[in-house]
């Protein structure tokens, strides 16, 4: 079983090909009726895809998003189109472009799609023009940020959020804002010095981008906040860890933590009755998480009908039932289980959605903001 976990330092190692986890489901025939209502064009470029596809090895994608995530969206696309497997490793974000690119080199089967949550490694991707150039179906649609660069879109806008062991704090310990947060700490350093968890901005290119995003949107005031936080803090390299931490008592409140990783536990047995999760109303990172066909697919066709799937309204829905965040703006909050984009904004307002976007900034000034963050967190 796949890790459930997005970061690389409390992942497990990549099973053997014997105990990967396949994604595939006994579907039903295809509705006879799939083409009949496309326009003349893009059903001829369908079916084409269609039947390539059915001359295709499976479907092989990496990504660090866990199987809770991916199972009701490979559910709803081999509904679908039943003839494709569909393989999905969760692996951490470095790792899953280190790995594409060693196999591809040395000219193995190697991932047909990347779908990551990292700025910088999508960045450098793009320069080593290793991205399919293909137009999704549908792409004129969506919003402008949602295609950084051609080729590459948007799965999802996941929320990294508060979230508090409320057994452990009391109704107003819980603020709902970081630099209410720091506040409430100060005032009681008993309480809180070395309860807190974040990020480790210094472990992998995800943290360092969501502390990043936050610092740089809010300037003096957010690198105040920081500094007040990061004595009390003990920084963990994954969003899991931080969860069940937070479950036993260890910590009493986390910030910055997965949105992806947090949902779904909260439907586990007991875990709902200890923890609590608010937005970051004065600035919550929204990682933009990059999807892609690679160019060295060998299931181009597949990995296109997917990328069109999971851009499309019933798409966008499947994702947001696995504790991703949808963004379309026609799914609405009702159509998911957990939060869409919309949702977050009409709750923070659009000044405090912080969209971890593709700012090469993120590469050029990491050694210099890396520094600083580890003075903030003495570490």
């Amino acid at each position: 079983m796949l890790r459930t976990d997005i970061d690389p330092p409390n992942r497990r190692r990549i099973p053997s090909p014997s105990r990967r986890w396949l994604l595939s489901l006994l579907a039903l025939p295809v509705a006879a009726g799939l083409l009949a209502a496309l326009p003349a064009g893009a059903a001829e470029d369908q079916a084409a895809l269609v039947a390539q596809s059915k001359s295709e090895k499976g479907l092989r994608i990496y990504s660090n998003v866990n199987e809770i995530s991916w199972t009701p969206v490979v559910r709803a696309f081999n509904a679908k189109y039943p003839w494709i497997q569909v393989e999905a490793l969760d692996l951490g974000p470095s790792e899953a472009f280190e790995r594409y690119y060693a196999e591809n080199s040395a000219k193995l089967r190697s991932a047909d799609m990347i779908a990551v949550a990292s700025p910088e490694a999508w960045i450098r991707f793009v320069e080593r023009n290793e991205v399919e150039p293909y137009e999704a179906d549908g792409a004129a649609a969506l919003p402008g940020w949602s295609k950084p660069f051609p080729g590459v879109y948007t799965l999802s806008t996941d929320p990294l959020v508060l979230v508090y062991n409320k057994v452990m704090l009391g109704e107003a310990q819980r603020p709902r804002s970081l630099a209410k947060l720091a506040e409430v700490a100060a005032a009681d350093p008993a309480t809180f010095k070395g309860k807190l968890t974040t990020y480790d901005a210094t472990s992998h290119s995800f943290a360092s981008a969501a502390h990043w995003t936050y610092a740089h949107a809010k300037g003096d005031a957010g690198w105040k906040v920081l500094e007040a936080l990061g004595p009390l803090t003990k920084p963990e390299g994954g969003g899991a860890t931080m969860v069940e931490k937070l479950t036993t008592g260890e910590y009493v409140a986390a910030y910055f933590n997965s949105g992806v990783t947090l949902f779904p536990r909260l439907g586990e047995p007991g875990r709902s009755k200890l923890l609590d999760w608010s937005l970051i109303e004065d600035g919550t990172p929204v990682f933009t998480r990059g999807i892609a066909v690679t160019k060295g697919s060998q299931a181009k066709a597949s990995a296109k009908l997917f990328l069109d799937f999971v851009l499309s309204r019933e798409g966008q829905i499947a994702v947001g039932k696995g504790g991703l965040t949808p963004y379309r703006d026609d799914v609405a909050a009702a159509d998911v289980p957990y939060m869409t984009l919309g949702r977050i904004r009409s709750e923070i307002g659009e000044q405090n959605v912080l969209l971890v976007g593709y700012d090469k900034a993120l590469v050029s000034e990491g050694p210099a903001f890396l520094k600083r963050w580890k003075e903030a967190f003495k570490l």
